[in-house]
């Protein structure tokens, strides 16, 4: 890992307030978020980042045991640190006048090998034809950043995770997203959350405009990606210029697969090890975005 980046992680998580250490605690949480993000960043299980040789050297700050670290990850104090970092890492790449017009919504797929054991890792779909066991990411982007994010099963389909997302969303505008989330339900949640979903129509729903069967605003996200008039050459640029911005939202999954987001490594099961796994690659994202627009040094 790049010395800066790293330098700019420590910053970061050493910049945030945090709970006094308690009597009875060598480490507060800060040492142990910080152990979490080395191993991770480094795409090392936590034990090596237990290790002071595997630190820079002017590192001289005592360590955590590894079986501190497993005790101490799953403390109230060590999670709100967790939400803080991401939070205030993703409030740097924000735009100074507020959250952008256009997000995204998607999911990506976190693999895990064919053999595992571990048994809440379920098979579900991952492409075209092809199906594995793991957990999938689902996240609403902000551009090329991820902004919020929820982690699921494989097998769990987008429009069930959607409405935790889609609640959370800030200001007005639109949110784009694949035929996955054509459903009256999240059509629904994006209304109620000031937005309008931008989805593609699903080959059932294609050019249908049966009022008791679709919402005021699925009928809506109809007229734009679906419009009668598409097919007499009318105007149809605005709604494939809003579906486009997908393409930002792809990009970003793309450059957390080159951080290492993708399979997930042996040391890495059980859903609470795959969340703090997943929360410290994308604060590893965020940082490296911000450093790339000279937002962080």
């Amino acid at each position: 890992m790049e010395a800066k980046l790293w330098r700019a992680l420590y910053r970061h998580v050493m910049s945030l307030a945090h709970t006094p250490r308690r009597p009875r605690e060598q480490f507060d949480d800060r040492a142990i978020v910080l152990v979490l993000l080395r191993a991770a960043a480094c795409h090392e299980p936590v034990c090596w980042a237990c290790d002071p040789a595997n630190w820079p050297a002017d590192f001289d700050r005592p360590l955590p045991s590894g079986s501190t670290v497993s005790r101490r990850a799953a403390t109230v104090g060590v999670q709100d640190l967790w939400a803080r970092a991401l939070a205030a890492a993703s409030d740097r790449l924000e735009p100074p006048a507020g959250p952008p017009l256009v997000k995204a919504v998607d999911s990506k797929p976190l693999v895990v090998g064919a053999y595992s054991k571990d048994r809440q890792a379920k098979r579900g779909h991952v492409a075209a034809g092809q199906r594995a066991r793991g957990y999938r990411l689902h996240a609403a982007c902000h551009g090329r950043t991820v902004r919020h994010f929820v982690l699921g099963p494989m097998d769990d389909h987008d429009s069930r995770a959607a409405p935790a997302l889609l609640a959370r969303l800030e200001g007005g505008g639109y949110v784009v997203a694949d035929n996955a989330y054509d459903v009256n339900a999240l059509h629904a949640c994006a209304a109620a959350a000031n937005h309008q979903l931008v989805a593609p129509p699903r080959p059932t729903n294609a050019g249908v405009r049966d009022l008791k069967a679709n919402l005021p605003a699925r009928l809506r996200a109809l007229d734009i990606m679906d419009s009668p008039l598409t097919r007499h050459d009318g105007p149809a640029a605005f709604g494939r210029a809003l579906y486009n911005c997908r393409v930002a939202a792809e990009s970003c999954f793309g450059e957390l697969s080159y951080l290492g987001l993708n399979y997930l490594p042996a040391w890495v099961r059980g859903p609470r090890r795959v969340a703090r796994w997943v929360a410290a690659k994308i604060l590893v994202h965020l940082v490296r975005r911000a450093m790339k627009q000279g937002l962080m040094t």
